[in-house]
């Protein structure tokens, strides 16, 4: 078996969408690594972003390729946030389920 190595000149010329699930959105703050922070419900991933961007945190949000076609109940939505500003984003989350626990 064979791998293929990448220079690392090569590897950060690649677009942010090389990096991130296809089809997914993101809310608009610039980052320049991505990490995985979350799987939401669908519902709550654009009110979770929106929050992120009133933060300065990068996030995107996207549906794992397959998972909709296999879903037998609600499908999530996976949250990618800045990698420098992960403390901050989980800040975020926290605040979010807190407060939508009490609604």
């Amino acid at each position: 078996m064979s791998s293929l190595i990448r220079p690392l000149e090569d590897v950060a010329s690649r677009e942010i969408s090389y990096w991130l699930a296809p089809g997914g959105r993101d809310n608009g703050v610039w980052a320049d690594i991505w990490v995985l922070v979350a799987d939401l419900e669908t519902d709550d991933a654009s009110e979770v972003l929106d929050l992120l961007a009133m933060a300065d945190v990068g996030g995107y949000a996207a549906i794992p390729g397959g998972c909709r076609a296999r879903a037998k109940g609600p499908v999530c939505a996976r949250l990618w946030v800045d990698g420098m500003q992960y403390g901050r984003a989980e800040d975020v989350l926290m605040r979010f389920m807190r407060a939508r626990r009490c609604r």
